[in-house]
């Protein structure tokens, strides 16, 4: 249809708001797709709702995107995403929304763009679906102006959020919002690295927002820790928000770190565990072009690690990460070492690391030696 209208200036990649208000109008318009989509078996009339607040502890509240009720019972939840990623446990406590006897007749729906899916794994109550999938369905609506809306939608999607491959270079980006296109490059790393049995992968927002972080991790059994790999954009988020273009990306970002988990503080983790991992498992890897930059701590025990760390004869660099302070926001602790490939790297080329060094990941968290175990738990 060469006479569809154009909705750049309707519905902008950056305006979750707007996606949801045309979703909502649409859903209304065609209650009949709206059901057959959705699954919603009720057929009574529908009533869209757009972010119903509903108040929980500490004078906080949960806003749905949309709410879908019949007769007085809510039988669908939709939350929707663009560019950002999932809160902390926001599926979840989107979930707790719906009273619990309404919950087995209630449909969940988190949607997201095909190129940049969400990962709801940790949600099982949850259907995973795209922007484009709900689309479709409406394209064949009975109700014209609906029908037109929705192949105009797809249309824009593919104007909006462009294709990437394994030839796409890292910093080729022109015409793009930067962050829209870094997350793409974070998401094909993320849908095609080789990730080797016993790991699991995770695409995440990085905690600053706006860019996402590619990771693989190794669980070491028996133990609170981790061996976690991570590929994302070298400069951080709030210095890419000044670019105009790609040309000022300083290239792919490898993260070597060894994670302490479910604890909030850094003074039990196990910098010998760290030092041992590098000896046998990275001295070797000489192709890996390392970042020389010591860390630089302010906590005493985690200057102490350090210190221990070159007692242990290990290289100035190994200790970089995050402490204390990330253990009071996520509950973990991670330090290790990183190493940037050039901005002109191929998404190929960065898939291709991230899977070599996942299988190094493999290996370093089956080492016959475990981490200390914390003496607080």
């Amino acid at each position: 249809m060469s006479d569809l209208p154009d909705l750049r200036f309707l519905l902008s990649i950056n305006s979750e708001n707007a996606w949801s208000d045309l979703l909502a109008t649409l859903m209304d318009a065609d209650q009949a797709t709206t059901r057959r989509c959705l699954g919603i078996v009720s057929e009574a009339p529908l009533s869209i709702r757009r972010e119903v607040a509903k108040s929980r502890a500490r004078k906080l509240s949960d806003r749905p995107d949309l709410v879908i009720e019949a007769a007085g019972r809510t039988v669908a939840i939709v939350e929707v995403k663009l560019l950002a990623g999932l809160g902390d446990e926001q599926l979840e406590r989107y979930y707790d929304y719906v009273a619990e006897p309404q919950r087995d007749a209630c449909r969940f729906i988190a949607v997201s763009l095909q190129r940049i899916r969400l990962n709801t794994e940790h949600a099982a109550e949850w259907d995973n679906r795209t922007w484009e999938d709900l689309l479709e369905a409406f394209v064949a609506s009975p109700v014209s102006w609906v029908a037109t809306t929705a192949a105009a939608w797809l249309r824009h999607i593919t104007t909006q959020v462009p294709t990437v491959d394994g030839s796409t270079a890292w910093n080729d980006i022109d015409g793009t919002d930067l962050y829209l296109a870094l997350r793409l490059r974070s998401a094909y790393v993320y849908d095609n690295v080789l990730v080797p049995a016993g790991s699991s992968k995770s695409i995440q927002e990085i905690g600053s927002g706006g860019l996402f972080v590619a990771i693989v991790d190794a669980p070491i059994l028996g133990s609170s820790y981790t061996v976690r790999w991570e590929a994302t954009e070298s400069l951080p988020t709030q210095d890419v928000g000044k670019l105009v273009d790609g040309s000022g990306l300083r290239g792919v970002d490898f993260r070597f770190f060894l994670v302490q988990q479910r604890v909030t503080s850094s003074k039990e983790y196990d910098w010998d565990h760290l030092a041992r991992l590098w000896h046998d498992y990275l001295a070797a890897e000489d192709w890996i072009p390392w970042r020389p930059h010591p860390p630089r701590k302010t906590l005493q025990w985690e200057k102490g690690g350090v210190a221990r760390l070159k007692e242990l004869d290990a290289p100035a660099f190994l200790g970089n990460g995050y402490g204390e302070g990330q253990a009071k926001l996520s509950g973990e602790v991670e330090f290790g070492a990183r190493f940037v490939l050039p901005p002109t790297t191929t998404l190929a080329e960065a898939t291709e690391v991230l899977s070599r060094v996942a299988v190094i990941g493999s290996c370093m968290a089956r080492h016959p030696i475990s981490p200390r175990p914390s003496l607080s738990g």
